[in-house]
């Protein structure tokens, strides 16, 4: 018993000491946008493979499935981790941040307790407001396609089949995002829109490029260093 009480206060010590000594932080921001790319280009490569070879591959209409889905989720990840980054580093008052005086940099960390577990999108919302800055119009481009992309990515990670006769998700789905991307050239009509005409390479390629231009307008409204 005392061998675990002493074990215990050292590791609480060992906290202790290491929280008194800057330390070098690790950002997955520009890691996930990467894998988004990587997907990406695997599922158009696997496209053109498939359609020479055998369109009859299951496994590779498997792997070029979950290479769609990788980029969804991998770009919306960077979309999150971006922001968090730029909390934190106002926390830390970090030279990342160029760009902003200190008083902004405290705002951000005074309001980050707050919105730490707030929706991605209302995490950039708010701060641009805290620091005086026109907000990105909700109706128009890169924000309104990366809110089409979360929603997405939401109904790809929260799930739910539809029978064929009551496709509301799926109707809406379409509707959101009809027009923004190619279409999966490994799907014909007769299937249904979402998932098998809407995960395709072209779906892939929006979902980065969308991420990638949301975050560069929004750090060029804060005078701060790109973040992709």
């Amino acid at each position: 018993m005392t061998s675990q009480a002493e074990d215990v206060q050292a590791r609480i010590q060992a906290r202790s000491s290491m929280s008194a000594t800057p330390t070098v932080r690790h950002s997955f921001t520009k890691q996930h946008f990467r894998a988004a790319e990587l997907f990406a280009t695997s599922a158009e490569g696997l496209e053109c493979e498939i359609r020479t070879a055998n369109q009859k591959d299951t496994i590779g209409k498997s792997r070029h499935r979950a290479f769609v889905v990788g980029a969804i989720v991998s770009a919306v990840m960077g979309l999150e981790a971006c922001i968090n980054e730029i909390y934190i580093d106002a926390c830390g008052k970090s030279k990342k941040l160029a760009g902003l005086d200190e008083a902004a940099m405290a705002l951000l960390a005074l309001w980050w307790p707050e919105i730490e577990r707030r929706p991605i999108l209302l995490k950039y919302e708010h701060a641009l407001l805290l620091l005086g800055k026109p907000q990105l119009p909700r109706g128009a481009n890169p924000y309104q396609d990366v809110d089409n992309l979360i929603h997405l990515r939401n109904v790809l990670t929260h799930y739910k089949p539809e029978r064929d006769d009551s496709l509301d998700e799926a109707d809406a789905l379409e509707s959101r995002l009809t027009g923004r991307f190619d279409l999966n050239p490994l799907s014909t009509r007769a299937n249904r829109w979402f998932p098998h005409q809407c995960l395709g390479s072209g779906c892939a390629k929006w979902a980065v490029r969308t991420s990638a231009e949301f975050v560069q307008s929004f750090c060029a409204s804060l005078a701060i260093a790109a973040r992709v």
